[in-house]
């Protein structure tokens, strides 16, 4: 991704806030349609980048010999993360604050049940070592 790519991102993004401060005044709802437009445009823009970012995360993994079982819920993890950020804002800004809330405490239980298999080899090693 360029800085030019990064820049025409924040552009439209920056346009499309001002449409939707202007649009929300006379109608909310397709305001909100706007931001979730431009959302999945920008999205959908940083998918291309997000697989390079991937690819070589996986890289690093096999190089470092590091085991799926540790990498894969870390992505997972991360992934949860960013959906949930992204989701609690949209969420905020259509004025649902007790969705946004709902949607954090479910990207913090989804983050620990990727975790899961992390802990059960934690506690698993623990128990050998006794």
């Amino acid at each position: 991704m360029t800085m030019e790519e990064v820049m025409r991102i924040a552009a439209v993004c920056v346009i499309g806030a001002v449409g939707a401060v202007f649009l929300k005044r006379t109608s909310p709802e397709i305001g909100l349609l706007l931001v979730l437009a431009i959302c999945a445009a920008a999205a959908a823009a940083l998918l291309g980048p997000a697989a390079e970012v991937l690819d070589l995360l996986r890289q690093m993994m096999i190089w470092s010999g590091m085991s799926e079982e540790i990498f894969v819920p870390l992505l997972k993890t991360l992934g949860i993360a960013l959906i949930c950020r992204v989701s609690t804002e949209l969420c905020r800004d259509a004025g649902q604050s007790a969705m946004a809330t709902l949607v954090e405490m479910g990207g913090a239980l989804g983050a620990v049940l990727v975790a899961v298999p992390l802990l059960r080899a934690v506690w698993e090693t623990l128990q050998s070592l006794i």
